[in-house]
């Protein structure tokens, strides 16, 4: 076969792969039993009986899991409904009597309110009961006979329910009945109180019958029988008519007084809801509760008998699944654990056949490998007696082996290639330990004007360098021991041992070196590519120093526009203030001329009174006109002003921006008042507030109407220019300056904003205007800036900036 030699480590890309012929290991035949076919046979058993293992523990879990989740979702919570149900139902046995007991309506009240809270619990009980039935019906169809005993149940309580409400409503007729009873015993303690105040001859028998009678009438009411007690009323009515006789037969007061109160008697004892009625009506009612209090306990006791064999059932179902539960994993737990058996004892058995046929022989070829490549076994015979799978393994090494030797020789070679190929490369190649060298060649020693010799004594290779460079060369040392990663080429300033400098770039990586780790550097002398470098340096340094000088004259230029501006508006301003000034001076001299010719006549006592009028009507309209072109004049005055000062300061303030825009046109308007077709339209909030520096804004202003003035509006054809203002939120101003005129051209549009750009450099053109805006707004204002135009269809330039400025 062909095998490739590598390389020693540092010669991969210098030695060329060297092909060398060596014979293949003999093949054998496939044995029949092998030993991949013995353990395939051991593990497959295993395997098997794992498998099996496995399959009975998962079938036995299913079946374990299928019962147990049928006890905790069917059995146990029917066992835990069925004694809950027979709870409540104790509490209504104990509570029953207390409802038939009841004194008061609130007591009767809340006994029932209890009563029918378990009667509801019972039902939802007995709902969720035919729930869990019905599921366990579905799975294996059975439970028939506890369904029928819990509809028996059911339909028994749907009659205890009516039976309770029948009971609360007779108690509630008896306490009624009995309070009713009650305020009639106290109106006749009334009567008895008043009987003491009656005298005659006739009252003392009278008030005697009538004492006995309320005392039979509070002896009656005690009686248990209703035959008895109307036999009683009867009695009681015949004596208050004899009683009402005697009252109609006595005279006077007395007569009167016992007339009323026998009439009171009769309605506190025989009329309606009176004393007898009341008794009556209680002892019925006590009657029919007694009555439903018996149905109820006979229904209570059916719905006991019933609920108890209904738990009966459920527990007995519950204990039949449970022992067959532990019966199933009983024999479930037999048979794994023989299963388990047999694969302990396979695997005893594997082990000690493996161990017989094949690791005893491992570990002889283990050994002789060991004594031939330590050298100690001198020619030690790899063993190849067998007839299997390990006789090839043992045939392999052997071959392998002799193929090691081979080339171990051939990278002797290669490497005693590799030296005299470094060794006459121009690169400098250095290795060393701790800034010890331990090879150099001859490039690296020419580099520096001394031998391989003098690099080799020396103590320490960073003598050759700087202090400067010492520390990051010892940091990348550091780094390329630790990490084991290759630097990147870095240039660093060198110094010979004659104390001439030179530049070289050098590049590290980590090798193993004879008996340790190094590090190999290769290194090249860059010192005229640094020296070129230098030099664009400088020239780089020049150009910079031209361009500084030309940002200053820009800026100079651009202060000298500024003022520029400054001065045409106060020429304009000037102009126009001089006319409202001269007709003031006119106006006044008219009015002294007025009132001298109004002295002379008074003086000579030759004033009429029509020249008197005629003053007062010539003086008022010089008055007028004084004081018109005054307040003009004080006007624009006060506009130039505050624009003027805010242009040549940069005072910070507020101010509202509406007023101040109106401020800036009325100075501007000297300059294009002679354009009569002219319009300039302002469109802004009354309220809008700034907190910035205004005298940067009247200049963004200015700049942008007098640039549509000069380059986009024709002076004798109509046209607009439109200034809008509006809060884009709470914190930013949009501020547009549109006009209708002739548009920018595409190709100049991505140029306006250049200084010294301009379309009419020889008609008065600086280019400086809207280079001044843009670097006020995006400087002072700290804003932005943005223009769209097409032709024939005018100029919009957008303004966005923070309502108040952040501080410089």
């Amino acid at each position: 076969m062909t095998l490739v030699t590598p390389a020693p480590s540092g010669a991969s890309n210098i030695d060329a792969p060297r092909s060398v012929s060596v014979d293949r290991p003999p093949t054998r035949r496939r044995r029949r039993l092998g030993i991949a076919l013995r353990i395939s046979l051991g593990l497959s058993v295993m395997a098997l009986l794992v498998l099996v293992i496995g399959g009975v523990s998962m079938s036995s879990f299913r079946l374990f899991r299928s019962e147990v989740t049928a006890l905790s979702a069917n059995t146990l919570p029917e066992v835990i409904t069925s004694a809950e149900l027979h709870a409540s139902l104790q509490k209504l046995v104990a509570q029953l009597p207390l409802l038939s007991g009841a004194t008061s309506t609130p007591q009767r009240r809340s006994i029932y309110d209890g009563v029918i809270a378990e009667l509801e619990s019972m039902q939802l009980l007995v709902a969720r009961m035919r729930g869990l039935l019905a599921e366990e019906r579905d799975d294996d169809g059975g439970g028939d006979g506890d369904v029928r005993l819990l509809e028996q149940t059911r339909s028994t309580l749907l009659i205890l329910a009516a039976t309770v409400a029948d009971l609360n409503a007779e108690v509630a007729r008896q306490i009624v009945h009995g309070e009713r009873q009650a305020e009639a015993a106290i109106g006749l303690g009334r009567l008895s109180s008043g009987l003491e105040g009656l005298s005659g001859p006739d009252v003392g028998p009278w008030s005697a019958r009538v004492g006995a009678l309320m005392a039979r009438a509070a002896g009656s009411i005690q009686l248990e029988h209703l035959n008895r007690l109307k036999g009683e009323q009867r009695a009681v009515e015949r004596t208050l008519l004899e009683l009402g006789q005697i009252a109609g037969t006595t005279t006077g007061p007395s007569g009167q007084t016992m007339a009323v109160m026998q009439e009171e008697m009769f309605s506190l004892l025989i009329g309606p809801g009176g004393l007898y009625e009341s008794a009556a009506e209680r002892l019925q009612a006590r009657n029919r509760a007694q009555a439903l209090t018996g149905q109820a306990r006979v229904l209570v006791e059916t719905v006991d008998r019933s609920s108890r064999a209904l738990f009966d059932s459920i527990r007995d179902q519950s204990a039949e699944r449970t022992s067959a539960l532990g019966g199933l994993i009983a024999e479930r737990t037999r048979v794994v654990m023989a299963l388990a058996t047999a694969s302990i004892l396979l695997v005893i058995a594997v082990h000690f056949i493996f161990r017989r046929f094949l690791s005893s022989r491992l570990v002889t070829l283990n050994r002789a490998v060991l004594a031939r490549l330590s050298g100690n076994g001198g020619e030690t015979a790899i063993p190849v007696d067998g007839d299997d799978e390990i006789t090839d393994i043992g045939a392999s090494i052997r071959y392998f082996l002799d193929e090691i030797d081979q080339r171990q020789r051939d990278l002797t070679d290669s490497e005693r290639r590799f030296r005299s190929l470094v060794e006459g490369s121009i690169q400098g190649t250095i290795i060393h330990r701790d800034f010890r060298a331990v090879y150099a060649n001859e490039a690296f020693a020419g580099m520096f004007g001394v031998s391989v010799a003098d690099i080799m004594a020396l103590p320490s290779l960073l003598s050759l360098v700087g202090p400067g460079e010492q520390t990051k060369m010892i940091e990348n040392y550091n780094y390329l021991l630790t990490s084991g990663q290759p630097t990147g080429r870095r240039r660093i300033r060198a110094t010979r041992p004659d104390g001439g400098c030179l530049w070289v770039e050098l590049t590290g990586r980590r090798v193993d070196w004879m008996d340790g780790p190094a590090i190999q550097a290769v290194v090249v002398d860059v010192t005229r590519e640094a020296e070129a470098e230098d030099a664009l340096r400088q020239s780089r340094d020049a150009a910079e120093q031209a361009l500084n000088a030309l940002k200053a004259t820009q800026a100079s230029l651009i202060q000298a526009e500024k003022m520029a501006s400054l001065g045409q508006l106060v020429a304009g301003v000037a102009h126009e203030v001089n006319t409202p000034i001269g007709i003031t001076i006119t106006g006044a001299s008219q009015l002294q001329a007025l009132i001298e010719e109004l002295a002379r006549g008074h003086a000579a006592s030759t004033l009429k009174k029509s020249d008197f009028q005629r003053f007062l009507s010539d003086g008022l309209e010089m008055a007028n006109l004084i004081l018109t072109n005054s307040t003009r004049a004080a006007n624009l005055v006060q506009s130039f002003k505050l624009v003027a000062v805010d242009q040549s300061s940069d005072e910070r303030r507020c101010f509202l921006l509406k007023d101040y825009i109106e401020e800036l046109l009325r100075s501007l308007h000297p300059t294009y008042k002679t354009r009569m077709a002219l319009t300039i339209a302002l469109d802004c909030p009354t309220d809008i507030e700034l907190d910035g520096y205004p005298g940067a804004l009247s200049q963004i202003l200015t700049n942008l109407i007098m640039n549509a003035l000069i380059h986009a509006l024709e002076p004798d054809k109509p046209g607009t220019i439109t200034i809008a203002a509006r809060l884009v939120d709470e914190d930013t101003v949009e501020l547009s300056v549109a006009d209708n005129g002739s548009g920018i051209p595409p190709d100049v549009l991505p140029k306006i904003f250049d200084p010294f750009f301009t379309t009419r450099r020889g008609s008065g053109g600086s280019g400086l205007g809207l280079h001044i805006v843009y670097n006020l707004v995006t400087g002072r204002l700290h804003g932005s800036i943005a223009v769209s135009s097409h032709a024939n269809e005018g100029t919009r330039f957008t303004l966005r900036f923070p309502r108040v400025t952040a501080s410089a």
